[in-house]
């Protein structure tokens, strides 16, 4: 199904906005490639507005056919969202002929490949040692590791690394909800858990810049 074949009637998308103010939303183009990560806002007389957490990655600066993609906390649903994005003169996106084209529970984040290492260990057993992992993705919302211990789905996890990209992680806790068995070890999909905004955003920050590099050596 291609980013723009969602065509689920979401029930009254144009005339209450206002649930999807304050969400962070991720911005990709038609292709899929992500354009920025930003904050959402409606302004007085009803119009979506962006406030960019990244630098936008854009060629130009005239109207584009954008998809948006957000969670929803109250009913623990994905949003997905298309509209025009335009820019404004204070550094804010506007957001024209807004809809949202359908609310699911897949609540992963754009993924951005990673090979930062690290090490993870049960809360349950804080203060025994630590097993060193792989961070093999990583996204706003959650975190795929390698590592040789078998956990099990539902199980917390402290996670500590190495610098991802340009930043420098503090210790996150994520809760397992993926296993997959691999030739050597497993691996692990795991959701991030009492996330910081502010953490939040400086991850979205490192993923776009990996993904600048990544795109500079292509």
């Amino acid at each position: 199904m291609g980013l723009f074949d969602r065509r689920k009637n979401s029930g009254g998308n144009q005339q209450n906005l206002s649930e999807y103010a304050g969400m962070r939303l991720e911005v990709m183009d038609e292709d899929g490639r992500m354009l920025f990560v930003a904050r959402s806002s409606v302004t007085w007389d009803g119009t979506m507005e962006l406030q960019p957490i990244t630098v936008p990655h854009l060629d130009h600066t005239s109207s584009l056919s954008v998809t948006m993609r957000g969670y929803e906390e109250a009913i623990r649903k994905a949003v997905h969202m298309e509209g025009e994005l335009e820019q404004r003169a204070n550094s804010t996106w506007r957001v024209s002929s807004f809809h949202v084209t359908g609310k699911d529970n897949d609540r992963a984040f754009y993924r951005q490949e990673t090979s930062a290492e690290g090490d993870v260990m049960p809360m349950k057993q804080m203060g025994v040692m630590s097993n060193p992992c792989r961070l093999v993705n990583i996204s706003a919302g959650g975190v795929c590791i390698h590592t040789d211990i078998n956990f099990r789905v539902g199980e917390k996890l402290l996670l500590r690394s190495n610098r991802v990209g340009d930043l420098q992680l503090p210790p996150l806790i994520c809760v397992v909800r993926r296993v997959s068995r691999r030739k050597q070890g497993y691996e692990y999909g795991c959701e991030f858990v009492d996330l910081r905004p502010a953490v939040e955003d400086a991850i979205a920050r490192a993923i776009m810049e990996m993904q600048r590099k990544r795109m500079r050596r292509e």
